[in-house]
């Protein structure tokens, strides 16, 4: 079998020609199969006595997949052409490029490569350019290409990017049969189109001249060369008909693509002849690959990782089930069935999926969205927040004007954040989009309360950041003269979420650049003074933020310091003892300020042997060098240990819970004194263990 894809712009007459050279072909004794890529499902109408068939799509849609037979979308036509015709979504929705990839895929598993054919031809649409209209330029399906075009640049343009998308699926052979000059009858049309056919090297296998017979024939519903075999036009047909025939028995007539650049391009439009021009040169540049290995978040999880956390808020997945899964249970263990809040509800049960399929993808998803967010309504949930994945993006799924729709019908707050999976950026700017839709669910509060303060960020547990509201942190603010309002978005409720407004000031939970720029939209649009400081991890680092209090609220906080410096050695000296002169080699993130650390470790007298940066991440297996730095591997650690045999080895990871030494995971402490104390006392007793148990 020889399978033929015939390309060109939209309304260039694809489906004419090809309908034709079909009947030709079919008539003349040989099994043809032609296949309509184009949403307009209108390639076989001629070869249907003008009909329009059934399509693929709307039978894998309305078929249940047991019950699907290829047979039912195969349609026999004209001089017995086999006729199958794709379709695709409703115009403005869903994605037709993803029907064209369905219907292979249906092709494919349904045996027509077992139908016996002697050509397949496929008509698709040229001046679409993404992947699933690409598909028979790829390996196995097309064995020739060829381009029908005219006289008028857009259509020589279309049919040389259809050169650059063949060029992206080389596969070593040659492949394009040629251009198929469909004339429209202008002065000097075959010397404009020769000249980029001279450019591109390609031959113009025929000149259809532009016949009304064409629209008789049409009007009676066949093909010309069915209802006027002997006209001009009908002989031009024949001279493709013959081409691929001759170029099926030789493949080896077949051309390799070579488009012109962007300066060709222009010559080609102003007629200048371009062919031997050095601009012809057209080269693939492929981005270089970062030798660095590197993971881009998905901004779709950042979000539903916040929403997540509000409780009275239901966080609706659109997109596919394994979207849901892998941002409610599998990327998030700590957070994902925990019980944040200590009302008995885990946070997984505040989120729920539209569970998007194929079918989805090409026909959209919005009707699962609508049925979702009324059978949640119906639960009572009073705020729902709708997350969009790269499925619903690709697609174009409208939920900013479903959620209003919704919410005007429903009597509900229904607030859409369309971040569309990774095609917003990455985790960060999903989260962005999170706080800031739910800081304008805040209340207008004009006048602010200089004793109430707002802590914000992120709240995991067992990571580097705050795991808990502990005592330590409800005694430093109210030692500074605050109290808590809300705590935004971790451990807060739609409450909270209300009287963001009334706090004076806020305070970061922890120091990152990203939720430092966060927290300072939240503030300007709050009119909340956000303090410079985060919450203070170490001595030092507490007496400089209590001294930013001071400076903003003008309280007096000299003998709160003198207190909690001398309460820090008082602790510190009962611990001392079990550290003082001990060594430790210690590997600590980049992106991350140990500044305490280091700080607590010289005061409990551990004296640091080595400082590495683990600027890679140890998980992955066979990571390359970058900027000729060998990757920090817990082989580097063992032989750091080796080396220096030092008391302990503190690192920020568990893949290091191995090693032969004594071994002790870095977490952050709590802010203020008390999460200073307990982290200190804890390292004392990691160094009292044996070495496989400090880890402990």
């Amino acid at each position: 079998m020889f399978q033929i894809a015939i390309y060109g712009k939209g309304g260039i007459g694809k489906s004419t020609m090809t309908a034709n050279v079909s009947y030709i072909l079919s008539s003349e004794g040989k099994r043809v199969v032609q296949i309509g890529c184009d949403p307009k499902h209108d390639s076989t109408r001629l070869l249907l006595g003008g009909r329009t068939q059934n399509t693929v799509l709307d039978y894998l849609r309305r078929t249940p997949k047991e019950d699907r037979r290829l047979d039912d979308v195969v349609f026999e036509g004209s001089g017995g052409v086999r006729c199958i015709e794709a379709g695709g979504p409703e115009p403005g929705v869903g994605c037709a490029g993803r029907g064209i990839l369905t219907m292979f895929d249906f092709l494919d598993g349904g045996g027509l490569d077992d139908d016996g054919a002697d050509y397949r031809i496929y008509d698709v649409l040229g001046d679409v350019v993404c992947g699933g209209f690409a598909v028979p330029l790829r390996k196995g399906y097309a064995d020739a290409v060829y381009i029908v075009t005219s006289g008028e640049f857009m259509s020589l343009y279309a049919a040389n990017n259809i050169l650059k998308g063949l060029l992206n699926y080389d596969d070593g052979r040659p492949r394009v049969g040629g251009l198929i000059l469909n004339s429209r009858g202008m002065d000097g049309e075959l010397e404009y189109v020769r000249n980029f056919a001279d450019g591109v090297g390609l031959p113009i296998v025929s000149v259809v001249p532009r016949d009304p017979l064409f629209a008789d024939a049409e009007a009676s519903g066949k093909t010309l060369a069915e209802s006027h075999p002997d006209s001009p036009a009908a002989d031009a047909l024949r001279e493709v008909a013959r081409d691929i025939e001759v170029k099926s028995s030789n493949p080896e007539m077949l051309k390799y693509p070579h488009p012109l650049d962007d300066r060709a391009m222009d010559m080609v439009a102003k007629g200048i002849p371009v062919s031997g021009s050095p601009a012809l040169e057209y080269r693939r540049v492929r981005n270089p690959v970062d030798d660095c290995w590197s993971l881009k978040s998905c901004a779709g999880m950042g979000a539903v990782a916040y929403s997540k956390m509000v409780r009275g808020v239901h966080t609706i997945v659109h997109g596919p089930t394994s979207c849901a899964y892998m941002m409610c249970c599998r990327s998030d263990l700590w957070t994902g069935f925990r019980d944040l809040h200590g009302d008995g509800r885990l946070v997984c049960q505040d989120v729920s999926c539209t569970h998007l399929d194929d079918s989805s993808s090409v026909f959209g998803g919005l009707s699962e969205l609508r049925e979702l967010i009324r059978r949640r309504a119906g639960l009572g949930d009073e705020c729902i927040m709708v997350i969009s994945m790269c499925v619903p993006g690709i697609i174009g799924d409208n939920i900013v004007d479903l959620c209003s729709e919704m919410s005007d019908e429903l009597g509900i707050r229904i607030v859409p954040v369309p971040v569309d999976g990774i095609g917003a950026g990455s985790a960060s700017d999903g989260i962005r989009a999170v706080v800031m839709k739910l800081a304008e669910m805040a209340d207008p509060c004009p006048v602010k309360d200089p004793h109430l303060i707002n802590v914000m960020g992120e709240f995991r547990a067992a990571t580097d950041h705050m795991s808990r509201l502990d005592a330590s942190v409800f005694r430093l603010l109210e030692d500074a003269g605050f109290s808590i309002n809300t705590v935004f978005p971790g451990f807060c409720d739609m409450d909270g979420v209300r009287r963001l407004g009334r706090a004076g000031f806020a305070v970061r939970s922890y120091d990152e650049r990203n939720n430092r720029i966060t927290c300072e939209m939240v503030c300007e649009g709050l009119g909340t003074r956000l303090m410079r400081n985060p919450l203070p991890r170490g001595m030092r680092a507490t007496e400089t933020w209590l001294d930013e209090v001071s400076e903003i609220t003008g309280r007096d906080l000299g003998e709160v310091k003198s207190r909690m410096r001398e309460e820090y050695e008082t602790r510190l000296s009962a611990i001392r003892p079990r550290t003082e002169g001990r060594t430790a080699v210690v590997v600590t993130r980049p992106s991350s300020d140990y500044s305490w650390l280091f700080e607590i470790l010289d005061d409990l007298g551990v004296v640091v042997l080595r400082s590495r940066n683990s600027t890679f991440n140890r998980w992955v297996v066979g990571q390359t060098a970058c900027d000729g730095k060998e990757p920090y591997s817990t082989r580097l650690a063992e032989s750091d240990a080796e080396e220096l045999a030092p008391d302990i080895v503190m690192s920020d990871s568990q893949a290091d819970v191995g090693l032969s030494a004594r071994h002790w995971r870095i977490l952050s402490p709590s802010p203020g004194l008390e999460g200073i104390a307990d982290w200190a006392e804890r390292l004392g007793r990691a160094m009292d263990a044996p070495a496989r148990e400090a880890w402990r």
